[in-house]
C-alpha cells in the first residue's frame, strides 16, 4: 500500500455500508419456511466490530424490510 494512500485514510471520518453491497456475495438461500436467508463474510463483522472501538460512526444499510 502506498504511504499516499495510507494519508487519505486517515481523513476518514465515518464509514456507511449497503448490506447487499458491501457484506454479502448477492447469494440468497431460501428457508423452508419462504423467509430469505443472506450470508456475510465474518471479516466483514470483524472490522466492523474494530471501527466501533474505534469510536467510528457506522451507517449499515439495506433495502430489506425486516428488522435483524
Amino acid at each position: 500500500m502506498s504511504s499516499f494512500f495510507k494519508n487519505e485514510l486517515k481523513g476518514v471520518k465515518a464509514f456507511a455500508f449497503d448490506v447487499d453491497g458491501v457484506f454479502t456475495n448477492g447469494t440468497i438461500y431460501l428457508h423452508p419456511s419462504g423467509e430469505m436467508l443472506r450470508t456475510a463474510n465474518m471479516r466483514d463483522g470483524y472490522a466492523v466490530q474494530l471501527a466501533l472501538k474505534m469510536n467510528f460512526p457506522l451507517a449499515i444499510i439495506s433495502g430489506g424490510n425486516r428488522r435483524a
